[in-house]
């Protein structure tokens, strides 16, 4: 994809919480592993989760864990950022991973300053919208829409996990919100990666300064400790947070083995973190009203 410009060749990927951004990050790593490329992720918690799931690869690897890029919390160090990235470090091609809450209605205004819209070329938006989640958010949250309307490519991903009715009634809520975008149904974010080249966004507008671009109302809880769950005590943890959690993700020890846990409200998936090395547990709450106090007590009563 990156191509002959004294721009830089830019990737974005949006898609909410656990619709399987990390999966084609992955993809997209190995797909461009002749390519020096950078990476720039953020996450909606004060620690970063999504880092350590990447493979190797000819990449460098910066993250944002302040809020919701695109978002006036973050949305300085975002652009300074960027324009470190292109000034000092000059990648073939920079990917960037929004968190899964950010409304990317401010994206083409803040690439568009004056101090990055010579030195970065935006070449394709791709959205990942997950079947179990997409059509129960919709109307709730302004992140998904925002985010369907920006993209260049939409892919249906999870569509092993629901049965064909709820893969076209997500198909049909995605084309209310972009009739014209094209849509791709995929499994693991599965799709031949050739068809990004042949993605031509329109150049952006130079304007003036982006809006706040506020997120949506949601709490993050970062959850950090030494000690080990038992079988037990950590069923009992799931019961509290599962009721309350969009989005759970991280790495617990249980028993005395390490575990890499990727929950949404709809899948709850917990396998052995082989490849991450004992530490504390470390775990990110996202969802829209719980008792912080409470499970942090939890949490930490349940550690042995």
């Amino acid at each position: 994809m990156p191509g002959k410009t004294d721009k830089i060749p830019t990737i974005l990927l949006t898609g909410f919480l656990g619709a399987g951004k990390t999966t084609l990050l992955n993809r997209l790593i190995e797909h461009y592993e002749s390519t020096r490329t950078v990476l720039l992720i953020n996450e909606f918690g004060k620690i970063g989760i999504d880092g350590e799931l990447l493979v190797a690869g000819n990449y460098e690897k910066i993250e944002l864990n302040k809020g919701s890029l695109f978002c006036i919390c973050v949305r300085t160090d975002f652009i300074a950022e960027v324009e470190k990235i292109a000034d000092e470090i000059q990648p073939e091609l920079l990917i960037i991973e929004a968190t899964g809450l950010a409304d990317t209605t401010e994206m083409e205004k803040m690439l568009a300053l004056p101090t990055l819209i010579d030195k970065i070329q935006l070449q394709a938006c791709i959205c990942l919208v997950d079947c179990q989640n997409f059509y129960k958010i919709k109307d709730n949250l302004k992140a998904p829409a925002s985010q369907v309307r920006s993209a260049d490519l939409v892919l249906i991903n999870k569509i092993d996990l629901v049965t064909e009715e709820q893969v076209e009634n997500t198909i049909d809520a995605v084309r209310e919100m972009s009739p014209a975008v094209p849509i791709l149904k995929t499994k693991y974010a599965e799709f031949p990666l050739e068809a990004l080249a042949d993605i031509n966004r329109a150049a952006p507008v130079e304007t003036g300064s982006p809006g706040e671009g506020r997120p949506d109302l949601l709490k993050s809880l970062t959850l950090e400790a030494h000690g080990s769950f038992d079988q037990h005590n950590w069923e009992q943890f799931e019961s509290l947070v599962k009721p309350i959690a969009m989005r759970l993700k991280g790495f617990i020890e249980i028993d005395s083995r390490m575990f890499h846990i990727d929950a949404t409200a709809e899948q709850w998936e917990l396998r052995p973190a082989e490849n991450v090395p004992a530490s504390k547990n470390r775990l990110v709450l996202i969802g829209q009203d719980f008792d912080e106090e409470k499970i942090q007590s939890a949490f930490l009563r349940l550690l042995k």
